[in-house]
């Protein structure tokens, strides 16, 4: 099986720079990826890098045109809370311990030696 070379091009509908990767079999390393960024060689790579090398460049294109990624909270990350709570003050730093999706205020939090159930736009991640 041969592979063919890929094109792949990015960029903000209203902007002029953008980006273009090439992806090609390597010609130097037996089983490596060439990946050009541009008119610039980024380098050989196994095919997981190529692959976060494209995600990288994909995550900064979004950002530019203005999407959030948005991480999913999960038991043990530490959540700041946004506002006063029954027991918990805004600015107050906790950790989730279990999570609940079937209640309305889904997410456990240990705050200190009190534990309350919040809901996710009560907290950010910190």
């Amino acid at each position: 099986m041969s592979c063919k070379p890929v094109i792949v091009s990015m960029e903000v509908t209203d902007e002029t720079d953008g980006v273009v990767i090439v992806i090609q079999p390597s010609k130097r390393e037996a089983g490596k990826i060439s990946v050009w960024l541009k008119d610039y060689k980024f380098g050989d790579l196994s095919m997981d890098e190529v692959v976060r090398f494209v995600a990288e460049q994909l995550t900064t294109i979004l950002k530019r045109a203005g999407y959030e990624a948005k991480k999913t909270p999960k038991v043990g990350d530490t959540v700041i809370f946004k506002h006063d709570m029954p027991d918990v003050s805004a600015g107050a730093k906790g950790i989730i311990v279990d999570i609940e999706p079937d209640r309305p205020y889904a997410y456990l939090v240990r705050v200190g030696d009190v534990e309350v159930f919040a809901r996710l736009e009560d907290f950010e991640l910190a």
